[in-house]
């Protein structure tokens, strides 16, 4: 009798503990009205930002910010640390030989280094580094860098970031940047601050911008992404933006930079971000 009183009680204290774990809060989640600043750049979408310190996040569009997209060319941030860390990529300064084929990005035809292919976002670049990783070494190290949810096989092992089932949401680009920031990821010290380094886009007084845009397509849809971090005076700020064009039609030329400038008008008059010029 005594030994079923104690099983019992042992379950029920089991299932107490269940309980209190599946309750364990989410994160804290404000939202806000960023709607006037997205039109104002003609685009429709959704923004994430995190507050490193405290671990709060503000969202545009929270629902859409946990939608799965297609990379595009953000993953050219865990391209370049899973290419760096395999060999695959000998250092920053290792030059990859333009293949003569004239492309619709004129400075994307010639030969470059793997930091200038980062900062021209060259994709015939990484494919070179793609196709020398190989599926099957994205498959042992995909897991374990837990950028959103990658489906690569030998036959796509040059575009699943461009094309194809690979998603991954604004939460979880957000959740990378953060781990890559503070040092993190299974990756050595060494590759990681490499990467951080390649990712500066501008500095100011007292602060420094990091970052990656992409540009995909979704259901003939253009999709475009600018994610990154912004470190000030001690204080870190992580974000994910994820846009198309307002009206539905084909991307115009104001699309690629738009996604920048909308993210930087957002952290300068919401968060107090990027004061004074950069440069």
């Amino acid at each position: 009798m005594l030994h079923f009183r104690f099983l019992r009680f042992a379950g029920l204290l089991l299932g107490l503990a269940v309980l209190l774990g599946s309750a364990v809060p989410g994160p804290v989640v404000q939202t806000r009205d960023f709607s006037s600043y997205f039109a104002a750049h003609g685009l429709r979408g959704s923004l994430l930002v995190l507050n490193g310190a405290t671990g709060q996040y503000t969202a545009y569009d929270e629902a859409r910010c946990r939608q799965g997209f297609l990379p595009a060319s953000t993953f050219k941030i865990p391209n370049t640390l899973i290419g760096l860390e395999t060999g695959a990529v000998r250092d920053t300064a290792e030059v990859f030989r333009w293949d003569g084929k004239k492309r619709s990005f004129p400075q994307w035809n010639q030969d470059m280094s793997l930091a200038q292919a980062l900062r021209v976002s060259c994709v015939p670049c990484y494919q070179q580094i793609a196709r020398r990783v190989g599926a099957k070494r994205y498959q042992q190290w995909l897991p374990k860098l837990r950028f959103g949810r990658m489906q690569v096989t030998p036959a796509t092992v040059d575009s699943f970031w461009l094309v194809g089932s690979s998603r991954i949401t604004q939460f979880e680009q957000i959740d990378f940047l953060q781990r890559l920031q503070q040092g993190k990821l299974p990756i050595s010290k060494r590759n990681q601050d490499l990467t951080k380094t390649l990712l500066e886009l501008s500095r100011g007084p007292g602060w420094v911008l990091r970052g990656k845009t992409g540009w995909a397509m979704r259901e003939g849809q253009d999709n475009g992404w600018f994610v990154g971090w912004v470190e000030q005076t001690g204080q870190v700020y992580f974000f994910a933006l994820n846009v198309e064009p307002a009206d539905g039609q084909p991307a115009t030329s104001s699309f690629g930079p738009g996604r920048r400038a909308l993210t930087e008008d957002i952290l300068r008059q919401e968060f107090g971000l990027l004061a004074g010029p950069g440069k």
